[in-house]
């Protein structure tokens, strides 16, 4: 079994050619589609360039839209393995993490997170009220998915590639970075999703684009909408 990458990069020219090297480096990845959107360096070209190295396994394309989730779905409806992960071009989740993350996922064929609430955390890699803010998502959203409390905003996720063809649209407008959308697709298509402990790094180049208090609002929000959508399916299909 093999799997579709997907890397949004938006200003990250510095530091793509790393971030393709580790890609490249797990052997169940066979096909890379990198999404640039919205950059003021030379991300693009750089994507183009790699791209033209390795023409088997990557592609570039140019974000039409705008976010980071959108560049996630514009390199998913390009995807050619039933399995997609998304790498975020921060590099912020170690190498070694991912390839743990990437073969759960294949030997259990379940949808599967990355956890940095369990793993080893590098100083400055995470603000104290992010890590606060993840803590209370993680444990609002732990009744859904069945299981302990998980980091529901950890960048590193690969799902089944069909789940983002049926994401509602209303529930994708309601979160403003797309991985409670996702997640709950998946669990609403019958789907278990599972996590795996990754450690977090401080990022090496470039500027996180999250607004963090505007975006938790949201969060919140989106949240709420997503429990009154599942019961609701739930009293409907029964």
């Amino acid at each position: 079994m093999y799997v579709s990458c997907v890397v949004p990069a938006r200003n990250e020219e510095g530091h793509l050619e790393h971030v393709i090297n580790d890609v490249l480096a797990i052997e169940s990845i066979t096909d890379v589609i990198i999404v640039e959107g919205g950059s003021s360096d030379g991300t693009f070209a750089e994507a183009m360039r790699l791209a033209e190295q390795n023409p088997a396994r990557i592609r570039t394309v140019k974000q039409l839209g705008k976010g980071k989730f959108d560049a996630v779905q514009c390199g998913a409806g390009l995807a050619r393995e039933n399995f997609l992960l998304i790498w975020d071009a921060d590099g912020t989740v170690p190498l070694d993490c991912t390839r743990k993350v990437v073969s759960h996922a294949l030997a259990t064929e379940h949808a599967t997170m990355g956890n940095r609430l369990q793993g080893t955390r590098e100083a400055n890699s995470m603000q104290y009220f992010n890590f606060l803010g993840n803590w209370v998502f993680a444990l609002l959203w732990a009744p859904l998915l069945r299981s302990r409390p998980v980091d529901m905003l950890c960048g590193t996720k690969i799902v089944q590639t069909k789940v983002f063809e049926n994401i509602p649209p209303r529930i994708l407008k309601s979160d403003p970075y797309g991985d409670f959308a996702l997640i709950a697709t998946a669990r609403a298509m019958g789907y278990s999703v599972q996590s795996i402990p990754v450690d977090y790094l401080a990022r090496k180049y470039g500027e996180t684009n999250i607004r963090r208090w505007s975006g938790g609002a949201k969060l919140f929000f989106s949240t709420a909408l997503i429990y009154f959508w599942l019961a609701r399916k739930k009293l409907t299909n029964e």
